[in-house]
């Protein structure tokens, strides 16, 4: 009678602890019930042709750091522009950028999407760009100014960081 009641008492006490770490994962930053719930997530803007309508007027804009015109402008302050555009006024540096919306992960990026590169052993950010969709996205480069990227060139790819969400 006793080995049965200290069964039970066992098989209670598992199975609590297994139910509060499967809460506690559904809370976590990083649980996703299915596929559709990203998409459930997006803005209104995260229409990939009216996006890249605004977008396409930028194309060409020599890269000037700190510049915020026609005559020059830097990543995060591309970045900035098309978002006050959607009525979303993000800080003017791409650090600061990073600090808004809600990460995800790389393989969840919709259109309108931010992603950050940077230095991963020291934790900086020091680049940003909008993801487009079939891993393009939209950047202010040093060496051709705004132009569309790919996620798997090289550099990109070795410096990407993480990619957030903003609303």
């Amino acid at each position: 009678m006793k080995k049965s009641f200290v069964r039970c008492v066992l098989s209670f006490f598992c199975i609590f602890l297994l139910s509060c770490a499967v809460a506690s994962q559904k809370n976590a930053k990083y649980h996703f019930q299915g596929k559709n719930e990203w998409s459930a997530m997006a803005s209104d803007f995260r229409y990939p042709k009216e996006l890249e309508e605004h977008i396409e007027k930028f194309l060409g804009i020599p890269y000037l750091w700190g510049g915020n015109t026609r005559e020059g402008i830097d990543c995060s302050a591309f970045v900035k522009q098309i978002y006050t555009i959607y009525g979303i006024d993000l800080p003017r540096t791409s650090a600061l950028q990073s600090q808004w919306g809600v990460k995800i992960p790389k393989q969840s990026l919709l259109p309108g999407d931010l992603v950050f590169f940077g230095e991963a052993d020291r934790d900086s950010v020091t680049h940003v760009g909008i993801y487009m969709g079939n891993n393009k996205f939209a950047n202010s480069t040093s060496s051709y100014g705004v132009k569309y990227s790919d996620l798997d060139e090289p550099y990109y790819s070795l410096k990407f960081l993480f990619a957030k969400r903003v609303r």
